[in-house]
């Protein structure tokens, strides 16, 4: 009450136009722009935070002030219209509440009413209902089977369908095909690592398969490294005579393709195996073909 009294104070010297007015005017006016400057260096290094503060501090004092004015000046006004409104709402909830009951009164009794025809109803059905019941049975009995014959004749042919339709995408799916060159040369290189593991079996079988897949193409190249692979297996498990024969026939093979170098290491191989068997090495012509090693 004591600031709202110096606010109210402070607000009618603002407003004389006396000199102690102007000079008041002018002391605000100062204060406002160094308030503004003040705001606008505090925002520039950061700080707005404050001034947001500050800003909001001083719309409460005011508003505060304001608020607490406009209260004491229409409190009676407010408090009297308050106390007709609450007379009123008393008088229209009496008024309600007779009227209310006299409604449930009649509803009381229309209820009554009609829970007397419901039961008069209800016998009457009663009556009716075992007259027919067995008619009533036999029908629903007929009909539940009839529908279940149908149900089952719709499953079927549900099931039918289901049927074909997964036959066609079956039969409309293209499995990818595999590239018999790149799957040769997995296997070959399967077997290298085997027969390098020393597990000798295991590097004929896959060696084997690869020559399988390469002599289905026109690979001749291929077909004569993977008959070196398979004669080095082959080798290592003392089946001389078939490793000589994959030899020759890899030599002879890349001899017609010109490939010397692989020529010349099947070649070589060869010659161990011939060293192996306490011999020596045969005619050029014979140790031309064995294939070049992996």
């Amino acid at each position: 009450m004591e600031s709202a009294g110096r606010i109210d104070t402070l607000w009618s010297l603002v407003r004389a136009s006396s000199a102690e007015g102007r000079r008041t005017r002018r002391r605000l006016g100062v204060g406002a722009a160094l308030a503004v400057l003040m705001s606008g260096l505090l925002t520039a290094v950061g700080l707005a935070f404050v001034v947001f503060a500050f800003a909001l501090f001083v719309l409460f004092a005011v508003g505060g002030t304001a608020v607490v004015r406009a209260l004491r000046q229409h409190w009676p006004s407010v408090r009297s219209q308050s106390r007709r409104i609450a007379a009123a709402l008393c008088r229209w909830s009496g008024i309600a509440l007779v009227k209310a009951r006299t409604e449930l009164t009649h509803l009381r009794g229309v209820a009554s009413s009609v829970a007397r025809w419901l039961r008069w109803r209800g016998r009457r059905l009663a009556v009716s209902s075992a007259r027919h019941a067995s008619r009533a049975t036999r029908y629903v009995a007929t009909r539940a089977r009839a529908m279940f014959r149908r149900v089952c004749e719709r499953a079927v042919a549900c099931l039918g369908e289901g049927a074909e339709r997964a036959q066609r995408m079956t039969l409309s799916t293209r499995v990818k095909p595999v590239d018999p060159h790149r799957e040769a040369l997995r296997l070959n290189a399967a077997g290298t690592r085997q027969r390098r593991n020393g597990a000798y079996a295991e590097a004929v079988e896959l060696h084997s398969r690869a020559l399988e897949i390469l002599g289905r193409v026109d690979a001749r190249h291929a077909v004569a490294l993977t008959q070196n692979n398979l004669a080095l297996a082959l080798s290592h498990l003392g089946d001389e005579s078939r490793a000589i024969a994959l030899f020759e026939e890899a030599a002879a093979t890349l001899r017609e393709l010109g490939e010397e170098e692989h020529e010349g290491r099947i070649i070589a191989n060869l010659g161990l195996v011939y060293r192996r068997q306490g011999g020596r090495v045969g005619s050029p012509t014979t140790c031309s073909s064995s294939p070049s090693p992996s």
